[in-house]
């Protein structure tokens, strides 16, 4: 597969979740991070160039959770491209600014100093050769899930109740008819109005943070009833 095959190759669900949770980000703040950007960033040239400000827009609201996706890009390698993407085109760049600072009176070699800086933008193998069409990755989140009773029997593991919450309420929510996409996102919500509940009631947290949480009845916004949470 030649680089910008690979840059612009769709990476499976599975795998993007590793790539979060191996590297220092929650198992169930990973799977809410992937419900709102995996749509669309789910290719090594998308995620090299992720920002911040990506995150947000996209719904990412949790300032110290979108520190740690950025982080945990840096630590997979996917953000270290980018600092490669610059030095390869600072050559060209340059060139161009010791041409500005040292002009030739003989114009058509500035002309062909244009064009060659265009044709090395061109072959950036970075760029993906076309505009990322996120109709493709509509019905793909696929887990290669392991249904067979038998061989589950002989499994197991330790885990806190977050991720298998969230797990749970994602089935249910497919189970109601909801596309992958619709049903991670629901269960990152669902996984988080739980867990602000349950440190109400520990005390962890203050009466006011239960409050508004639950989405109204008769509000202008559409919304969700799953398993008793709105």
């Amino acid at each position: 597969m030649s680089a910008l095959a690979e840059a612009s190759a769709k990476i499976p669900l599975p795998t993007f979740l590793k790539v979060l949770t191996s590297n220092g980000v929650p198992a169930a703040k990973a799977m809410q991070a992937a419900g709102k950007i995996y749509k669309q960033y789910n290719t090594r040239a998308a995620l090299t160039f992720l920002t911040d400000f990506d995150l947000e827009k996209a719904g990412v609201a949790e300032k110290d959770l979108r520190k740690q996706i950025i982080i945990a890009l840096k630590k997979a390698g996917y953000k270290g491209n980018a600092t490669a993407g610059k030095s390869k085109a600072g050559p060209s760049r340059q060139n161009s600014a010791s041409n500005k600072t040292n002009p030739d009176p003989n114009a058509p070699q500035t002309q062909t100093a244009r064009r060659k800086r265009k044709r090395d933008d061109d072959l950036n193998e970075l760029l993906p050769d076309r505009p990322i069409d996120e109709g493709e990755s509509l019905g793909n989140l696929d887990f290669n899930e392991v249904l067979n009773e038998e061989t589950l029997m002989s499994k197991s593991v330790v885990i806190n109740r977050a991720p298998i919450m969230a797990a749970w309420s994602f089935i249910v929510a497919e189970r109601l008819g909801f596309q992958r996409e619709e049903a991670l996102s629901i269960a990152s919500v669902y996984t988080e109005m739980n867990a602000i509940s349950k440190g109400v009631s520990l005390g962890i947290y203050d009466q006011s943070k239960k409050k508004g949480i639950e989405a109204s009845k008769d509000g202008s916004q559409p919304y969700v009833d799953l398993m008793g949470r709105r």
